[in-house]
């Protein structure tokens, strides 16, 4: 097996192994090792074949590490289900909820001034992860 082959199956998996991780960090090496692969195709010795997936991963991981910061300190997502009405399908406790909305269900904490009551209306008033915030009055949209 000729070192472009290695270099294209590593690559290759890496992709693969990306499918279950999603952080994009093993693509930027999988782009490392195809660079590797081109320079063995082009009959680069094999250590400057290692300095190529090197240098190419690092700058790829930096270049991801870059984008994710900047997307993540900039984009605020609003909310659709703010002020979406939810229906409780059981207390939990005093202040937790199991409720169901969109056709599933969801766990939900009451909001800070709010009680559990047999009310039955209740309102998303925030979005927490997976997690809503619940209250028996309409928020302030």
């Amino acid at each position: 097996m000729t070192n472009t082959t290695l270099w294209l199956i590593a690559g290759a998996a890496l992709i693969a192994l990306e499918l279950f991780t999603t952080t994009f960090y093993l693509l930027a090496i999988a782009a490392g090792f195809l660079a590797a692969a081109a320079a063995s195709a082009l009959s680069f010795s094999s250590a400057t074949q290692l300095l190529i997936a090197s240098v190419v991963s690092l700058l790829a991981s930096y270049a991801i590490k870059q984008w994710k910061k900047n997307r993540t300190s900039t984009e605020i997502m609003p909310s659709d289900d703010i002020g979406k009405v939810v229906q409780i399908e059981a207390w939990l406790d005093e202040r937790h909820a199991r409720i169901h909305y969109r056709g599933s269900h969801w766990d939900a904490v009451l909001a800070p001034d709010c009680k559990a009551s047999d009310t039955e209306t209740w309102y998303i008033s925030a979005s927490h992860g997976t997690q809503f915030e619940i209250s028996n009055t309409p928020p302030q949209i």
